[in-house]
This record gives C-alpha cells, sequence and structure tokens, in this order.
C-alpha cells in the first residue's frame, strides 16, 4: 500500500514540527512543560507534527497522565493514546479496516460515495513525502460486519473489529459515522467518509516512520507516558 501526500490531500503539507532530536535537550524540555502544567493547572498540549487535515500532539494534563494525541485540524475530533505501542496499533487498525473490501463495501452503504471538494490546499513550495506500507492485518480481529439500527433519539452502535487496546465501529444517531477509539468510547476519533480511514492510516505511519528518525524523542517521552491499566479485550482464540 502506498501512501504519498501528492495524492492525499488530507495528509498534503505534512511538517514534523522538531528539528533538534537530542533525548537529553527534549528530555528537559518535556520537563519544563510538565512543571508548568502541574503548577498552572493548565492543559499543555505540545505540538509534534501537522498536516492539511491531521495533527500529532502531546497532552500534560495537570498532575495527571501525558497523552500522544491525534487530532483532525478543528481539533475537537481526536483519541488519545497511552503509549507508542497504541500509536502502532491504530496504524495497523486504519490501514487494515481501509483494505477490507467487504466493509469498504457496507461503509459506502452506511455513509455514502466520496465527497467531491470544492477547493484545494497545496504548499506553494511542495514537498512529497511516499512511503510503502504492508500492514500486519494478522493483529485485527473482526466482528460480523453489520450496520447499527438507527433509534430515533438515541446513538446506536455496532462493533465491526479490533485489535489489543482500539476498536472500530460504526456509530448511527444525529449522523452517522465510522469511528476508531479505545476501550473509553467517548475516547475515539470519527469519520463520515470512509477515505479517511485511508488518510489516517497514511499520517500515522508517516508519523511512526519520523520517529525511528527521531529516536530521542521516543526515548525523552517515553518515561512521560503512563502504562495502559485498562482489560484487555479477550481474543477470540484466546
Amino acid at each position: 500500500m502506498k501512501c504519498s501526500t501528492e495524492s492525499n490531500r488530507d495528509i498534503r503539507g505534512f511538517n514534523f514540527l522538531l528539528d533538534n532530536c537530542d533525548k537529553e535537550y527534549l528530555a528537559n524540555k518535556f520537563q519544563e512543560f510538565r512543571k508548568l502544567a502541574n503548577e498552572t493547572g493548565k492543559t499543555y498540549i505540545i505540538r509534534l507534527a501537522d498536516s492539511n487535515y491531521y495533527r500529532f500532539e502531546i497532552i500534560m494534563v495537570p498532575n495527571s497522565v501525558t497523552l500522544l494525541s491525534i487530532a483532525t485540524a478543528r481539533g475537537v475530533n481526536n483519541i488519545n493514546l497511552r503509549d507508542f505501542s497504541a500509536l502502532e496499533e491504530l496504524a495497523t487498525l486504519s490501514c487494515c479496516a481501509y483494505q477490507n473490501d467487504k466493509l469498504k463495501e457496507l461503509a459506502l452503504q452506511f455513509l455514502g460515495g466520496q465527497r467531491e471538494y470544492e477547493s484545494e490546499v497545496v504548499d506553494l513550495e511542495e514537498k512529497t513525502i511516499e512511503i510503502e506500507i504492508s500492514p500486519d492485518c494478522s493483529k485485527v480481529e473482526w466482528n460480523e460486519l453489520k450496520l447499527p439500527e438507527q433509534v430515533e433519539g438515541k446513538w446506536t452502535t455496532t462493533e465491526l473489529a479490533y485489535t489489543d487496546r482500539l476498536y472500530l465501529k460504526a456509530l448511527a444517531g444525529q449522523g452517522k459515522f465510522i469511528t476508531i477509539s479505545t476501550e473509553r468510547p467517548q475516547n475515539s476519533i470519527k469519520f463520515n467518509s470512509f477515505e479517511r480511514l485511508n488518510s489516517l492510516c497514511c499520517f500515522v505511519n508517516i508519523i511512526l516512520q519520523k520517529l525511528k528518525e527521531c529516536n530521542g524523542l521516543v526515548e525523552a517521552l517515553t518515561p512521560f507516558l503512563q502504562q495502559e491499566s485498562g482489560k484487555r479485550k479477550r481474543r477470540k482464540n484466546e
């Protein structure tokens, strides 16, 4: 599967906002922001990367957890993750969901076809990023692919697939969405277009590639991240 910032408008304009990957420098910066968050009682949101539609951020909650966050451009549609392995799960689940032809057929029935955009967002000097990805879809467990029953005045969901800590669902109510959430349903990123699973897959995989190139960031940030403590969903073959 190929991801390209040239052909995918959502990830066009990708920008990794770090120039210095020195572990000690970054650890000191994170410690500074953590201290400020605790002392001021304000949540600190530290931007690491962005594109036309997505942002990758660190969220430091005062006197509480530090989280990784994938958000859309509007900022109110985001999923918060406890560690880097959860970020890898997000890449796997979004990529494998997009590659599932039966799910694609169901989603088109549920959400409708691809939307036509009335504008194009481009950079004056375009930097093209292209990567090839081969997700390990054996890590994804699939449920029966069916749509939620629409009940007037209520939100209904069906769980379509899951990994160890993330869940792919169809959500119907005042609108219709495909969502990926943690075990807490409200901690989810949701889309009304199936193609957004493709751009999410590509954005997160580009982030993972950048993290490999900037290992000092991973090493500096890991001590600040809290390991997931929720119960893992039992796999069907266990």
